[in-house]
């Protein structure tokens, strides 16, 4: 077997970052492989990830009138992991995100897992989590 070419992993990945930044529910919808019974969503606001494409599908139809825009969004680190037809990306990204209603942006790093599987050549996501650090120091101060 030859060497896989990141390329056509970097695109997806390249995509899903301007779907997010132009909070583009369409565009990042048909990222995913909606098909898939093996969907799992975790985003950062949410308690318990999303496992099916219709919970999905309601939350990026619905982002545009939660995130008002994004104004900061840069790529601090990346790492891309091709095994076959599975492809793991790792982003952690410096964001500023305005969303409606708050009374103060939401701004800092956030890091991304995007799993992806190959199914009739196309890569598509089936695995998103995203998350932001969370300083444990306080734990041991007195």
């Amino acid at each position: 077997m030859g060497a896989i070419d990141e390329s056509d992993v970097i695109a997806v990945y390249d995509q899903w970052c301007a779907a997010f930044q132009a909070v583009d529910g369409g565009a990042m919808k048909r990222l995913f492989d909606q098909g898939s019974d093996g969907l799992i969503y975790q985003s950062e606001e949410n308690a318990d990830p999303m496992y099916t494409w219709a919970e999905i599908d309601a939350y990026w139809s619905g982002a545009p009138e939660i995130v008002d825009r994004i104004p900061e969004w840069r790529e601090l680190s990346r790492k891309i992991a091709i095994l076959d037809d599975t492809a793991f990306v790792y982003a952690k990204l410096q964001t500023h995100l305005e969303i409606t209603g708050a009374k103060r942006p939401l701004v800092g790093q956030l890091r991304v897992s995007i799993g992806l599987h190959r199914r009739d050549g196309e890569w598509k996501i089936v695995h998103y989590h995203e998350s932001r650090h969370v300083d444990l120091a306080f734990l041991f101060e007195d």
